[in-house]
Protein backbone atom coordinates (compact mmCIF):
# COMPACT_ATOMS: atom_id res chain seq x y z
CA UNK A 1 0.00 0.00 0.00
CA UNK A 2 3.04 2.61 0.72
CA UNK A 3 4.56 1.78 -2.48
CA UNK A 4 0.83 2.26 -4.16
CA UNK A 5 0.72 6.20 -2.75
CA UNK A 6 4.76 6.99 -3.89
CA UNK A 7 3.78 5.85 -7.07
CA UNK A 8 0.23 7.74 -7.26
CA UNK A 9 2.62 10.69 -5.89
CA UNK A 10 5.26 9.95 -8.69
CA UNK A 11 2.25 10.31 -11.58
CA UNK A 12 1.14 13.50 -9.80
CA UNK A 13 4.33 15.20 -9.62
CA UNK A 14 4.51 14.12 -13.45
CA UNK A 15 1.64 15.67 -14.44
CA UNK A 16 1.99 18.84 -12.65
CA UNK A 17 4.84 19.49 -14.53
CA UNK A 18 3.05 18.08 -17.80
CA UNK A 19 0.50 21.15 -16.55
CA UNK A 20 2.21 23.96 -15.75
CA UNK A 21 0.80 22.84 -11.75
CA UNK A 22 3.83 24.06 -9.47
CA UNK A 23 5.26 20.97 -7.74
CA UNK A 24 4.99 22.51 -4.30
CA UNK A 25 1.26 22.48 -4.85
CA UNK A 26 1.28 18.85 -4.74
CA UNK A 27 1.87 17.13 -1.10
CA UNK A 28 3.77 14.41 -0.81
CA UNK A 29 2.01 11.21 0.82
CA UNK A 30 -1.51 11.03 1.22
CA UNK A 31 -4.14 13.90 2.13
CA UNK A 32 -6.86 13.26 3.28
CA UNK A 33 -10.39 15.27 2.42
CA UNK A 34 -14.27 14.99 2.48
CA UNK A 35 -17.23 15.82 1.11
CA UNK A 36 -20.95 16.02 1.40
CA UNK A 37 -23.58 14.69 -0.71
CA UNK A 38 -27.34 15.58 -0.29
CA UNK A 39 -28.87 12.64 -1.97
CA UNK A 40 -28.13 8.97 -3.33
CA UNK A 41 -28.60 9.51 -7.40
CA UNK A 42 -27.11 8.55 -10.88
CA UNK A 43 -26.46 11.86 -11.65
CA UNK A 44 -23.60 11.82 -9.10
CA UNK A 45 -21.98 9.22 -10.95
CA UNK A 46 -18.69 11.01 -11.36
CA UNK A 47 -18.23 11.57 -7.13
CA UNK A 48 -19.40 7.22 -6.77
CA UNK A 49 -16.58 6.40 -9.88
CA UNK A 50 -14.25 8.38 -8.82
CA UNK A 51 -13.86 6.99 -5.06
CA UNK A 52 -14.74 3.24 -6.08
CA UNK A 53 -12.48 2.93 -8.87
CA UNK A 54 -9.61 4.57 -6.86
CA UNK A 55 -8.54 7.01 -8.82
CA UNK A 56 -8.48 9.42 -5.96
CA UNK A 57 -6.77 7.00 -3.86
CA UNK A 58 -4.00 6.80 -6.78
CA UNK A 59 -3.96 10.19 -6.58
CA UNK A 60 -2.57 10.55 -2.71
CA UNK A 61 -6.03 11.63 -2.11
CA UNK A 62 -8.03 9.92 0.56
CA UNK A 63 -11.83 10.95 0.10
CA UNK A 64 -14.41 10.55 2.65
CA UNK A 65 -18.08 11.10 1.92
CA UNK A 66 -20.89 11.92 4.22
CA UNK A 67 -24.59 11.82 3.12
CA UNK A 68 -26.40 14.59 4.68
CA UNK A 69 -29.35 15.56 3.19
CA UNK A 70 -30.53 18.77 0.73
CA UNK A 71 -29.10 22.07 1.72
CA UNK A 72 -27.67 20.64 5.59
CA UNK A 73 -24.29 19.29 2.74
CA UNK A 74 -24.12 22.88 1.85
CA UNK A 75 -24.14 24.11 5.59
CA UNK A 76 -21.50 21.29 6.15
CA UNK A 77 -19.46 22.64 3.89
CA UNK A 78 -19.49 26.36 4.82
CA UNK A 79 -19.65 25.58 8.56
CA UNK A 80 -16.06 23.70 8.12
CA UNK A 81 -17.39 20.26 9.12
CA UNK A 82 -16.57 19.08 5.73
CA UNK A 83 -14.14 20.31 2.75
CA UNK A 84 -16.80 20.23 0.01
CA UNK A 85 -20.10 19.83 -1.00
CA UNK A 86 -22.09 18.51 -3.85
CA UNK A 87 -24.94 20.70 -4.82
CA UNK A 88 -27.39 22.28 -7.12
CA UNK A 89 -25.79 25.29 -9.12
CA UNK A 90 -28.42 27.47 -8.40
CA UNK A 91 -27.49 26.98 -4.54
CA UNK A 92 -23.91 27.99 -5.38
CA UNK A 93 -25.48 31.26 -7.22
CA UNK A 94 -27.95 32.46 -4.94
CA UNK A 95 -25.19 31.83 -1.95
CA UNK A 96 -22.69 33.64 -3.47
CA UNK A 97 -25.36 36.87 -3.85
CA UNK A 98 -26.40 36.50 -0.41
CA UNK A 99 -22.72 37.00 1.27
CA UNK A 100 -22.66 32.74 1.43
CA UNK A 101 -19.41 32.82 -0.32
CA UNK A 102 -18.29 29.17 -2.03
CA UNK A 103 -16.21 28.53 -5.09
CA UNK A 104 -17.16 25.75 -7.95
CA UNK A 105 -13.97 23.47 -8.36
CA UNK A 106 -15.37 21.11 -10.85
CA UNK A 107 -18.87 20.79 -12.54
CA UNK A 108 -19.97 17.16 -12.47
CA UNK A 109 -23.11 17.97 -14.82
CA UNK A 110 -24.04 20.68 -17.31
CA UNK A 111 -27.62 18.92 -18.02
CA UNK A 112 -31.04 19.63 -16.77
CA UNK A 113 -32.07 15.67 -15.86
CA UNK A 114 -35.41 15.89 -14.21
CA UNK A 115 -38.76 15.60 -16.39
CA UNK A 116 -42.80 16.07 -15.20
CA UNK A 117 -44.20 12.96 -14.95
CA UNK A 118 -48.06 12.47 -14.88
CA UNK A 119 -50.84 10.16 -14.84
CA UNK A 120 -52.21 9.10 -17.86
CA UNK A 121 -55.57 9.44 -16.36
CA UNK A 122 -55.20 13.56 -15.03
CA UNK A 123 -54.12 13.90 -18.70
CA UNK A 124 -57.44 13.39 -20.33
CA UNK A 125 -56.44 12.20 -23.71
CA UNK A 126 -54.02 14.94 -23.92
CA UNK A 127 -51.81 14.44 -27.39
CA UNK A 128 -48.33 14.38 -25.44
CA UNK A 129 -46.55 15.55 -29.08
CA UNK A 130 -48.89 19.10 -28.66
CA UNK A 131 -46.66 22.30 -28.07
CA UNK A 132 -44.97 22.44 -24.11
CA UNK A 133 -47.59 24.82 -23.41
CA UNK A 134 -50.72 22.79 -24.56
CA UNK A 135 -49.33 20.00 -22.26
CA UNK A 136 -48.64 22.55 -19.47
CA UNK A 137 -51.62 23.92 -19.73
CA UNK A 138 -53.25 20.49 -18.74
CA UNK A 139 -52.13 20.47 -15.07
CA UNK A 140 -54.49 23.57 -14.02
CA UNK A 141 -55.77 22.94 -10.71
CA UNK A 142 -53.76 19.76 -10.90
CA UNK A 143 -52.00 18.34 -7.76
CA UNK A 144 -48.01 18.14 -8.48
CA UNK A 145 -44.80 16.84 -6.72
CA UNK A 146 -41.75 18.24 -6.18
CA UNK A 147 -38.74 17.44 -3.61
CA UNK A 148 -39.52 20.62 -1.52
CA UNK A 149 -40.13 24.45 -1.47
CA UNK A 150 -37.80 26.69 -3.01
CA UNK A 151 -35.71 24.34 -4.86
CA UNK A 152 -34.11 23.79 -8.11
CA UNK A 153 -37.27 21.22 -8.70
CA UNK A 154 -39.79 23.70 -7.34
CA UNK A 155 -37.97 26.26 -10.05
CA UNK A 156 -38.07 24.28 -12.57
CA UNK A 157 -41.83 23.08 -12.40
CA UNK A 158 -42.58 26.78 -12.43
CA UNK A 159 -40.82 27.64 -15.00
CA UNK A 160 -42.20 24.57 -17.26
CA UNK A 161 -45.32 26.41 -16.05
CA UNK A 162 -44.59 29.45 -17.16
CA UNK A 163 -44.57 28.01 -20.73
CA UNK A 164 -48.56 27.80 -20.68
CA UNK A 165 -48.82 31.71 -19.03
CA UNK A 166 -49.58 29.49 -15.59
CA UNK A 167 -48.41 30.04 -11.98
CA UNK A 168 -47.43 27.01 -10.40
CA UNK A 169 -48.16 28.07 -7.05
CA UNK A 170 -51.46 29.53 -7.51
CA UNK A 171 -52.61 27.31 -10.61
CA UNK A 172 -51.71 24.14 -9.24
CA UNK A 173 -51.50 22.24 -5.62
CA UNK A 174 -47.87 21.70 -4.65
CA UNK A 175 -46.93 18.85 -2.68
CA UNK A 176 -43.28 18.14 -1.37
CA UNK A 177 -42.67 14.48 -1.67
CA UNK A 178 -39.09 12.42 -2.36
CA UNK A 179 -39.28 10.26 -5.40
CA UNK A 180 -40.03 7.19 -4.03
CA UNK A 181 -43.15 9.04 -2.06
CA UNK A 182 -44.10 10.58 -5.24
CA UNK A 183 -44.10 6.97 -7.16
CA UNK A 184 -46.44 5.66 -4.74
CA UNK A 185 -48.54 8.96 -4.49
CA UNK A 186 -48.68 8.55 -8.85
CA UNK A 187 -49.90 5.16 -8.51
CA UNK A 188 -52.38 5.39 -6.01
CA UNK A 189 -53.71 8.75 -8.04
CA UNK A 190 -53.49 10.90 -4.88
CA UNK A 191 -50.86 12.87 -7.03
CA UNK A 192 -51.42 13.87 -11.05
CA UNK A 193 -47.72 14.84 -11.67
CA UNK A 194 -44.13 15.50 -9.96
CA UNK A 195 -40.86 16.39 -11.36
CA UNK A 196 -38.48 13.48 -10.67
CA UNK A 197 -34.90 13.05 -12.06
CA UNK A 198 -32.81 9.67 -12.59
CA UNK A 199 -33.63 6.81 -12.63
CA UNK A 200 -37.04 7.42 -10.71
CA UNK A 201 -38.15 8.81 -13.95
CA UNK A 202 -38.06 5.47 -15.43
CA UNK A 203 -39.32 3.88 -12.20
CA UNK A 204 -42.02 6.20 -12.64
CA UNK A 205 -43.15 5.35 -15.81
CA UNK A 206 -42.69 1.26 -15.20
CA UNK A 207 -44.68 1.25 -11.97
CA UNK A 208 -47.25 4.01 -12.07
CA UNK A 209 -47.47 3.98 -15.55
CA UNK A 210 -46.91 7.65 -15.74
CA UNK A 211 -45.65 9.48 -19.26
CA UNK A 212 -43.39 12.74 -19.76
CA UNK A 213 -45.30 15.70 -19.62
CA UNK A 214 -42.52 17.84 -19.97
CA UNK A 215 -38.06 17.09 -19.79
CA UNK A 216 -35.48 19.55 -19.11
CA UNK A 217 -33.67 17.35 -22.24
CA UNK A 218 -35.60 18.52 -24.88
CA UNK A 219 -37.86 20.95 -23.72
CA UNK A 220 -36.20 24.09 -23.12
CA UNK A 221 -32.91 24.00 -25.02
CA UNK A 222 -32.69 27.79 -24.04
CA UNK A 223 -31.68 26.91 -20.42
CA UNK A 224 -28.86 24.19 -21.34
CA UNK A 225 -25.42 24.01 -20.54
CA UNK A 226 -26.88 24.71 -17.36
CA UNK A 227 -24.61 24.89 -13.73
CA UNK A 228 -26.91 21.50 -12.56
CA UNK A 229 -24.07 19.57 -10.13
CA UNK A 230 -20.75 21.41 -9.15
CA UNK A 231 -18.45 20.48 -6.56
CA UNK A 232 -17.75 23.30 -4.25
CA UNK A 233 -15.89 24.34 -1.11
CA UNK A 234 -15.73 27.45 0.89
CA UNK A 235 -13.86 30.82 -0.41
CA UNK A 236 -10.15 30.31 0.29
CA UNK A 237 -9.70 26.85 1.13
CA UNK A 238 -7.99 25.87 -2.22
CA UNK A 239 -5.64 28.64 -1.09
CA UNK A 240 -4.87 26.86 1.80
CA UNK A 241 -5.21 23.36 0.17
CA UNK A 242 -4.17 24.14 -3.24
CA UNK A 243 -2.54 20.13 -3.35
CA UNK A 244 -6.37 18.72 -2.11
CA UNK A 245 -8.20 20.92 -4.56
CA UNK A 246 -5.64 19.79 -7.34
CA UNK A 247 -6.08 16.07 -6.06
CA UNK A 248 -9.79 16.21 -5.74
CA UNK A 249 -9.70 17.54 -9.18
CA UNK A 250 -7.96 15.76 -11.47
CA UNK A 251 -10.03 12.62 -9.86
CA UNK A 252 -12.98 14.18 -11.30
CA UNK A 253 -11.07 14.54 -14.80
CA UNK A 254 -10.47 10.69 -14.35
CA UNK A 255 -13.73 9.57 -13.53
CA UNK A 256 -15.70 11.87 -16.49
CA UNK A 257 -13.62 10.65 -18.94
CA UNK A 258 -13.99 6.85 -17.25
CA UNK A 259 -17.97 7.66 -17.72
CA UNK A 260 -17.95 8.25 -21.20
CA UNK A 261 -15.43 5.72 -22.20
CA UNK A 262 -16.31 2.49 -19.86
CA UNK A 263 -20.36 3.01 -19.76
CA UNK A 264 -21.08 -0.27 -18.75
CA UNK A 265 -18.57 -0.32 -15.73
CA UNK A 266 -19.77 3.10 -14.69
CA UNK A 267 -23.29 1.58 -14.94
CA UNK A 268 -21.93 -1.20 -12.28
CA UNK A 269 -20.68 1.58 -10.08
CA UNK A 270 -23.95 2.90 -9.94
CA UNK A 271 -25.93 -0.34 -9.16
CA UNK A 272 -23.46 -0.93 -6.28
CA UNK A 273 -23.97 2.59 -4.86
CA UNK A 274 -28.12 2.47 -5.55
CA UNK A 275 -28.79 -1.33 -4.58
CA UNK A 276 -32.64 -0.14 -3.71
CA UNK A 277 -32.78 1.17 -7.58
CA UNK A 278 -34.10 -1.40 -10.01
CA UNK A 279 -31.38 -2.18 -12.73
CA UNK A 280 -33.44 -1.98 -15.56
CA UNK A 281 -34.08 1.76 -14.47
CA UNK A 282 -30.47 2.43 -13.81
CA UNK A 283 -29.78 1.00 -17.25
CA UNK A 284 -32.36 3.23 -19.61
CA UNK A 285 -30.84 6.44 -17.50
CA UNK A 286 -27.59 5.71 -18.83
CA UNK A 287 -28.08 7.11 -22.19
CA UNK A 288 -29.05 10.29 -20.29
CA UNK A 289 -26.20 10.68 -17.47
CA UNK A 290 -24.22 10.42 -20.34
CA UNK A 291 -25.89 13.43 -22.25
CA UNK A 292 -25.93 15.34 -18.72
CA UNK A 293 -22.56 14.86 -17.93
CA UNK A 294 -19.60 16.59 -19.76
CA UNK A 295 -16.39 15.11 -20.77
CA UNK A 296 -14.45 17.60 -19.07
CA UNK A 297 -15.61 18.90 -15.49
CA UNK A 298 -15.13 22.36 -16.61
CA UNK A 299 -17.34 25.98 -16.16
CA UNK A 300 -19.13 27.89 -18.50
CA UNK A 301 -19.98 31.59 -18.18
CA UNK A 302 -23.14 31.06 -20.16
CA UNK A 303 -24.27 28.08 -18.25
CA UNK A 304 -24.22 29.99 -15.10
CA UNK A 305 -26.41 32.60 -16.98
CA UNK A 306 -29.02 30.01 -17.56
CA UNK A 307 -29.16 28.72 -13.99
CA UNK A 308 -29.86 32.09 -13.05
CA UNK A 309 -32.57 32.35 -15.48
CA UNK A 310 -34.57 29.11 -14.31
CA UNK A 311 -33.85 31.09 -10.45
CA UNK A 312 -35.59 34.23 -11.21
CA UNK A 313 -38.42 32.21 -13.24
CA UNK A 314 -38.84 29.88 -10.18
CA UNK A 315 -38.70 32.80 -7.40
CA UNK A 316 -35.46 31.76 -5.83
CA UNK A 317 -33.72 35.09 -7.36
CA UNK A 318 -35.52 38.84 -7.62
CA UNK A 319 -34.59 39.98 -11.04
CA UNK A 320 -32.38 43.15 -9.68
CA UNK A 321 -30.53 40.26 -7.96
CA UNK A 322 -29.41 38.84 -11.16
CA UNK A 323 -25.43 39.10 -12.07
CA UNK A 324 -23.98 39.48 -14.99
CA UNK A 325 -20.96 38.30 -14.24
CA UNK A 326 -20.18 35.36 -12.11
CA UNK A 327 -16.58 35.96 -11.24
CA UNK A 328 -15.00 34.92 -8.32
CA UNK A 329 -18.38 31.80 -8.09
CA UNK A 330 -16.20 29.20 -9.97
CA UNK A 331 -12.67 28.55 -11.23
CA UNK A 332 -11.24 26.05 -14.16
CA UNK A 333 -8.03 26.61 -12.29
CA UNK A 334 -7.78 22.81 -11.47
CA UNK A 335 -9.13 21.60 -14.64
CA UNK A 336 -6.93 22.87 -16.98
CA UNK A 337 -3.84 21.64 -14.71
CA UNK A 338 -4.80 19.00 -16.14
CA UNK A 339 -6.86 19.05 -19.84
CA UNK A 340 -5.73 21.21 -22.31
CA UNK A 341 -7.88 24.37 -21.93
CA UNK A 342 -9.43 23.37 -26.09
CA UNK A 343 -10.87 20.01 -25.20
Amino acid sequence: MKMLHISAFAAAIAAGFASGLPTAALAAGTESTSIALPAVTITFLPVYVAEDKGMWKNLGLDVALHDITGMGSTNAMLAGSVDFAVQSGESLIRGNIRGRHMLGVALMADGIAFELVARKQSLGGLDLSAPLAKRMAALKGKKVSVDAPNTVVDALLRFFAAKAGLNAKTDMTEVYMQPTEAIAALESGSIDAAVLNFPWIETAQREAGAVVLASGLTDVPELVPTIATPTTTRAGFCNDHESICAKLVHGYVEAHQFIHQHPDQALQVAVKRMPQANLSDLQKSMPFILQTTPEVPRFKEAAFAHAQEIMIAGGMLQKDEARKSFEGMFTNKYVDMFVKPNM
